[in-house]
């Protein structure tokens, strides 16, 4: 690690639980599996029973800690919250509390030095050396909410012990399922551990590094389609900041998503409600206010008086959109509020909306050959 990222943890400010816990699993399975590999070579079973642990923690971080808990994106039945909770508890990244707490700050203070994971500086402090400095309790008001949920009240209140049983008895598990219990603690617990904590690391670090920003530029966040294979879906990290209280991080029917399609299962179930989601008409706002912005900044280092002009109708052409954007909604709005009330004028609102809707399709291809042409534009010799 770089000596100035390490001079930055001062001894006395270091949280020697997680630096001894985090150090130590790292150099067991630095001796342990290259000594298990020369002796025995591991079973199918083993492999298999390794990658489903890794996968259940994984996705009860991002379908149970980040996205129930964190951002509230939705609600679940108690059958279901209580396996997302073990689960969790398996991956040793903390009470739902302490996660939730950090994850919040980290929305609210992005970019700046009270965003405990501090992306902006590089990769290896948001990547974990941020756990390695104490810091003060936590801040209630942030919690307030999750506290009034007696299972995460037991939940943080024996972290410890839960997590210790948790995996003590997963990794015995696996040891009698297998005949294996040297390659169960190595594969279900120490390469398990390592490969979930640092997937769900790269989301703190490269997600702010390495990638694309369609939705919003104001934030570091990116969208990256390799972080969303290894965190399962929580890769689109520029959109993910930019509508948070999305139950979805990958909107594109393309994408990969896996806990946006099993929250949509077990909605379809009865297994959970109150699924929230951003307006598509409000991210198509966000899209063109994006690319107008790109536009501009390009337009900006060119310099010259064919720029300005072009920049006129970027200006124009964005405003059109955004305000026929605006009406759509609007119109839409007043269509559902009088679709009992007044069923006449619901159909005359619905085919105003269609209306608007068509115009916005209209302008959305001339916005686009405009993006086009303005990014193909280089200054001039």
């Amino acid at each position: 690690m770089p000596p100035k990222l390490l001079r930055a943890l001062r001894v006395r400010n270091v949280n020697w639980t997680a630096l001894l816990f985090i150090a130590g699993y790292h150099v067991a399975l630095l001796v342990a599996l290259p000594l298990y590999l020369a002796t025995y070579t591991p079973g199918w079973l083993l492999i298999g029973c390794s990658a489903f642990l890794w996968m259940a923690t994984l996705m009860a971080i991002t379908t149970g800690y980040h996205r129930l808990y964190a951002h509230r994106t939705y609600d679940v039945h108690p059958a279901i919250e209580s396996v997302l909770l073990f689960f969790g508890t398996l991956s040793v990244q903390g009470s739902v509390f302490e996660w939730a707490h950090d994850h919040r700050l980290h929305h609210r203070h992005v970019d700046t030095h009270d965003d405990p994971y501090e992306t902006e500086r590089g990769f290896w402090y948001p990547h974990m050396l941020w756990m390695f400095k104490k810091r003060a309790g936590m801040e209630q008001k942030y919690v307030a909410d999750l506290k009034q949920n007696t299972l995460l009240g037991v939940q943080h209140r024996y972290y410890g012990l839960l997590m210790i049983a948790a995996n003590l008895l997963v990794v015995l598990g696996v040891g009698v399922l297998t005949g294996d219990f040297f390659g169960a603690f190595v594969f279900a617990f120490l390469v398990r551990l390592f490969l979930a904590h640092h997937c769900t690391w790269f989301i703190n670090s490269l997600a702010h590094m390495w990638g694309s920003k369609p939705y919003a530029t104001e934030h570091s966040a990116v969208n990256n389609f390799v972080l969303a294979l290894l965190t399962f879906g929580e890769g689109y990290h520029n959109y993910h900041h930019t509508f948070a209280g999305d139950y979805r991080n990958g909107v594109r029917w393309y994408q990969f998503d896996p806990p946006k399609y099993v929250i949509w299962f077990m909605s379809k179930l009865g297994l959970a409600s109150n699924l929230k989601t951003m307006d598509p008409l409000m991210i198509k706002k966000r899209l063109v206010q994006a690319d107008r912005e790109l536009l501009i900044e390009h337009l900006e280092r060119l310099r010259d008086q064919h720029a300005r002009a072009f920049m006129d109708a970027v200006e124009t052409t964005s405003e059109k959109l955004t305000s026929t954007i605006t009406s759509a909604r609007a119109a839409r709005d007043r269509y559902r509020a009088m679709l009992e009330v007044d069923p006449g004028k619901a159909r005359e609102m619905r085919r105003r909306a269609e209306e608007l809707r068509a115009e916005f399709a209209r302008d959305l291809k001339t916005w686009r050959r405009l993006c086009r042409l303005v990014l193909k534009m280089e200054p001039a010799l």
